[in-house]
């Protein structure tokens, strides 16, 4: 696996990261090796992306001590796509650390569909609000309960962005997002309430694929999900870590 694979995902996760924030009114800009934002972007959102780790290091670090000068909101958040960033003697703690993945496009001849659940895309937003309740139901995104919708619906006009539902009867049990850029798809967000992990992420990768043909699918996990998406045909490329900033 290649750095400019790394840099593909990190900077799919960038333009995904800029396409909520705008959705919110908190655009944030692209300069050079970063994406950054100078407001407060919603949760689970940096204020820093980093996209390429191939110009100096330095001019990143100042970057960052820029936003240290601004009044943002406490926690707030750097991506350190490349894992070489030793932020802690700029008062920032590791939040985590996961890998980023990359998935060569599959033959369409296997389906992954598990019986008795149907994938489509969210179309309207009405369905977009089910999705989303479903979607801060799973446990990792309980911070989203009772904040304003996290996916606005002017979402669902963005060519690039697909959500993605897997229903059961008429209940929402499992989605996904997935977005395009230059070539690459990003596959995040990803819950399963109420049915096998494994299950649900081969049948989105069906999905995701279906509805962006012919390319890679990139995006990060850790922990026992990086193994569900291992046993997805993914393949971790390299490690990225989240620093927070301490009050």
């Amino acid at each position: 696996m290649t750095r400019r694979q790394v840099e593909r995902a990190a900077h799919n996760n960038a333009v995904w990261c800029d396409t909520v924030c705008r959705a919110h009114g908190v655009p944030g800009a692209f300069a050079g090796p970063v994406w950054l934002n100078h407001k407060v972007p919603p949760p689970y959102y940096s204020n820093l992306v980093v996209m390429s780790d191939a110009g100096s290091r330095k001019a990143i670090v100042d970057r960052i001590h820029r936003l240290m000068q601004r009044p943002l909101a406490p926690g707030w958040s750097v991506k350190d796509s490349f894992c070489n960033l030793d932020l802690a003697r700029d008062g920032f703690a590791v939040l985590f650390e996961a890998s980023w993945l990359w998935r060569e496009p599959a033959p369409h001849s296997a389906r992954h569909e598990p019986p008795d659940l149907h994938w489509s895309r969210v179309a309207s937003p009405a369905e977009l609000a089910r999705w989303v309740a479903m979607w801060a139901g799973d446990i990792g995104n309980a911070e989203a309960i009772g904040r304003p919708a996290q996916f606005p619906a002017s979402l669902l006009a963005d060519p690039q962005v697909v959500f993605l539902a897997g229903a059961s009867g008429e209940s929402i049990v499992a989605g996904g997002i997935a977005n395009q850029t230059a070539g690459v798809v990003g596959l995040s967000n990803v819950f399963a309430n109420g049915i096998g992990d494994t299950a649900a992420w081969a049948a989105l990768v069906d999905a995701a694929s279906d509805a962006f043909p012919g390319l890679p699918l990139v995006g990060y996990e850790r922990g026992p999900t990086l193994e569900v998406a291992r046993a997805c045909g993914f393949q971790p490329i390299g490690p990225l870590r989240v620093w927070v900033r301490q009050s």
